[in-house]
Order: structure tokens, then C-alpha cells, then sequence
């Protein structure tokens, strides 16, 4: 996109906005305001992008990174009623320090201890499943001397030279046109960690499996809303005649699975995250094998004690801490529809609705 670049109106405009820390999202489309999302709210711009020059493209959608003065964005191009649009997340400047995501202890234990084995970070778009991977992985790569290999779509994150691990980021579309082949050639590159990104489909899953199986770190994202969701959800990729043994690998296999969401503070105008985190105790692995999804939540709850925590638990800690979630407004929802919403995010204990 030629256009947008620090010397042209727009991606002027476009960093005089970014230095806001709540701004995450950009939506750019020709001749209508330039919109952005601030603190998980939307925004209409005074601004009007206007191309200096016609447009070309074609039909469907492209993901590129693009860096803008000292910023990154990770850009989808798509098309809307024969028009372009771009959609911009802007990604921090820098990879920040794990301990300042709060991202539970036990979950940071487990991944730097782990030899081996599969790690899910898993959330909604926009819950900053890549910030909280990218954060755990520099950490990992400064305490050990590995080979990190990882495979992103596009390459959002750059980390730092100088740390005793190497570290090899492969784009696909630039550096590898096949996903599927490209990952299984990465079992013969020597990796000790890999990035797989998103679970998409049941190849990918199986393949992780295996990768988590022959002694490496597998580490890759789901987007599911809870930790007994990402296991169901996992394991429904993977055909049904090779379900069982998917199943049992899975059980023996996985080192973590870490669900996060943001929830906003408008006291402090800022975000925050709450996580949900399951660890891999006999309990755990003996009802996955035995297909007892549904009980994984008590397990969660019993398990406190151990490094566990449900999303519940979690915003109670960070309400101890001082952060005060901003409740839904009763805008156009019925008051049934708001404890449908709050149930469905096991909240309904938190908030009282009517």
C-alpha cells in the first residue's frame, strides 16, 4: 500500500494516533474516515483517506506485516462490495517482559521446565495470544541456547540479536510456500522449539502432535474461549479413525494450555488481561484419555492449589490487585441476553445483572 508510509497524510495521521497506548486496531478504507479501535472501542476519524492514484487489486484477502516509522503492523487486505480495505493491528514496539503481562506463574514454570511436549496459548482475535507467546519465548531464548524455529503468517514479532538461543522466524509466502510440507521438514532442521501460530486444521494437529512427541517444545494458539473448549476443539480436527490414538497422545503430550481474555478498567482507561491455565497432573491426563471434557472445569477449580486457575478465580485476583472491570452497559440488550453473554464467560458470579 503505497500510501501509507510517515511522509504521506495518512500514515502520518496513523502515528500521531499509535503513540495513544490504547489504540490497537486501524481500518482503512478509501474515501470513508480512517477508523481504529481504542481500548477494544471503536472510533471514526475526521481524517478521509483519499489515494493519490487508482487502485489495484484483486479479489480475496492477503496478510503481509508492514513497518510505519518505528511501528509494525500486522495487515489483512480484504475487499468489501468491490472496494479494498485494510485492516492494521499495531504491534508493540518492542517484545515486553513477561512478568509484565501477568501471565500466571505456573504457566511461565511450565514452559521454560518443559523438554518436550505441546503449549496452547488460546483466546479470542485481539486477546493478545501472539504478544503473551512472543513475551514467553524471549524469555525461554534468554535463559537457554537453543534453536527456536517458528512459522507465522506473517512475521509480527522480530526478537532481539544477542540472546544465546538461535532464533529462526520463517514467513509464510515469503520464505516457505506450503505450510503443511514446510512444517514437516522442520522436524529435520534440529529445532528445539517450535512456533506452529494457529491449529487450523486436523494436519496441522497431528503434526504438532508428532513434533511434541520426538523431543521438541511445540507451542501454537486455538481460538477457543476456555481450556476444556481447546481440548475438544483440538482433538475434533483430527479424523475420527485416528481419534483414539490423537486422544491418548494428546494426554501424554500437552505441557499447558493457557486461555486468556482483556478486560477493560475504566478507571484507569486501560486494559487487562485474566487467564485460565490447566497443567498436565495425573488428574487432568486420566479424564482427557477418558473423554470426560466436561469435568475439566471442576478439575480447574480443585486444582488452585497447584498452579491452576479458572478465569473466575483470576478476576478476583486482579480485583484484589485494585483493577475494576467496567460491567456491560445496558445498551439495546435485554437483561436476559446480558446473563446469557456473562454465563457463556462463566462471569455470572461476579456481575450482578438486573
Amino acid at each position: 500500500m503505497e500510501d501509507i508510509n510517515e511522509r504521506s497524510q495518512l500514515g502520518y495521521r496513523m502515528l500521531h494516533l499509535s503513540k495513544d497506548s490504547g489504540v490497537s486496531d486501524f481500518y482503512i478504507t478509501p474515501w470513508e474516515p480512517l477508523t481504529y479501535k481504542r481500548n477494544g472501542k471503536l472510533f471514526f476519524d475526521s481524517f478521509i483517506y483519499q489515494p493519490e492514484r487508482p487502485l489495484e487489486f484483486t479479489a480475496g484477502c492477503v496478510d503481509y506485516a508492514l513497518a510505519l516509522g518505528n511501528r509494525r503492523y500486522r495487515v489483512n487486505r480484504m475487499v468489501t462490495r468491490g472496494r479494498p480495505r485494510w485492516v492494521m493491528r499495531l504491534l508493540p514496539e518492542s517484545i515486553p517482559d513477561i512478568c509484565k503481562l501477568m501471565v500466571p506463574p505456573a504457566a511461565i514454570k511450565a514452559f521454560l521446565e518443559a523438554k518436550n511436549g505441546l503449549f496452547l496459548v488460546c483466546g479470542a482475535t485481539g486477546s493478545g495470544k501472539s504478544t503473551t507467546i512472543a513475551s514467553m519465548i524471549l524469555e525461554r531464548a534468554k535463559r537457554r541456547q537453543e534453536h527456536v524455529l517458528t512459522f507465522e503468517d506473517p512475521v509480527e514479532f522480530v526478537y532481539p540479536p544477542g540472546i544465546p538461543s538461535l532464533v529462526s522466524q520463517r514467513e509464510i509466502g515469503t520464505d516457505e510456500l506450503d505450510f503443511s510440507k514446510s512444517l514437516r521438514a522442520a522436524l529435520r532442521q534440529a529445532p528445539d522449539v517450535i512456533l506452529v501460530g494457529e491449529i487450523r486444521d486436523g494436519e496441522t494437529a497431528e503434526i504438532a502432535l508428532q513434533a511434541a512427541e520426538t523431543g521438541h517444545v511445540v507451542v501454537a494458539t486455538l481460538h477457543t474461549s476456555s481450556a476444556a473448549q481447546t481440548v475438544q476443539r483440538y482433538l475434533k480436527l483430527i479424523p475420527s479413525d485416528r481419534m483414539e490414538n490423537a486422544t491418548l497422545s494428546f494426554a501424554d503430550s500437552f505441557r499447558g494450555i493457557l486461555c486468556q481474555r482483556l478486560m477493560f478498567d475504566e478507571t484507569r482507561g486501560k486494559r487487562f488481561p485474566i487467564h485460565e491455565l490447566l497443567l498436565p497432573y495425573d488428574s487432568v491426563c486420566g479424564m482427557i484419555r477418558r473423554g470426560e471434557f466436561k469435568n475439566l472445569d471442576q478439575e480447574l477449580e480443585a486444582g488452585f492449589t497447584r498452579g491452576m486457575l479458572n478465569f473466575e478465580r483470576c478476576l478476583n485476583m486482579r480485583m484484589g490487585d485494585g483493577w475494576k472491570p467496567t460491567q456491560p452497559k445496558k445498551t439495546g440488550y435485554a437483561e436476559h441476553e446480558v446473563y446469557d453473554y456473562l454465563q457463556r464467560e462463566n462471569l455470572t458470579s461476579i456481575y450482578a445483572v438486573g
